[in-house]
């Protein structure tokens, strides 16, 4: 190579470096950066007056469906999610003080939380109270009530797949 044809080479080869930087910085700017959603650990208020302690069972239900919305969530690429452990919010927050919950999302790398309550109310009559907020302002961005048939592991699967469907479609 000569010394024009080799200046030539290395100004193409800075010019398509910069093409590319800048075409890759171009479109990184297109597309918004994925929110990072914390699930808070579900509540249940029980007012159904059963006789029968189904404390473990309810748990479980509530573990899983925790779990089964981080997935289902993550997975429609629209988030990305963590779940926040009971463990974790009960050394940090053990009065539960909202304050104090976003605090600890936001530590975690969380932009949004979700919090979610059941309510059971009879045997066979559920409602979920799901709430989408701005980690930084504690503003609602997405609120649904919904409900739900029957105590049934099933009944609170087809639950949090509604609300994990909801919650993608009404978007980040």
């Amino acid at each position: 190579m000569t010394g024009k044809s080799r200046e030539g080479w290395w100004g193409m080869r800075l010019a398509l470096t910069i093409l590319v930087l800048g075409g890759s910085a171009a479109a990184s700017r297109a597309d918004p950066p994925k929110l990072t959603l914390a699930i808070l650990p579900l509540k249940l208020l029980d007012t159904s007056g059963e006789p029968v302690d189904q404390a473990p069972e309810h748990a479980r239900r509530l573990d899983a469906m925790a779990r089964n919305l981080a997935e289902d969530l993550g997975a429609s690429g629209d988030y990305r999610t963590l779940l926040i452990a009971p463990e974790r919010v009960h050394a940090r927050c053990p009065d539960e003080r909202p304050d104090c919950l976003l605090e600890l999302a936001k530590e975690a790398g969380a932009t949004r939380v979700f919090v979610g309550v059941v309510h059971k109310s009879s045997t066979l009559i559920l409602q979920l109270f799901a709430r989408v907020v701005d980690a930084r302002t504690g503003r609602a961005v997405l609120t649904r009530d919904l409900n739900f048939r029957g105590d049934t592991d099933e009944a609170w699967r087809r639950a949090g797949v509604f609300l994990a469907r909801q919650v993608g479609e009404a978007g980040p």
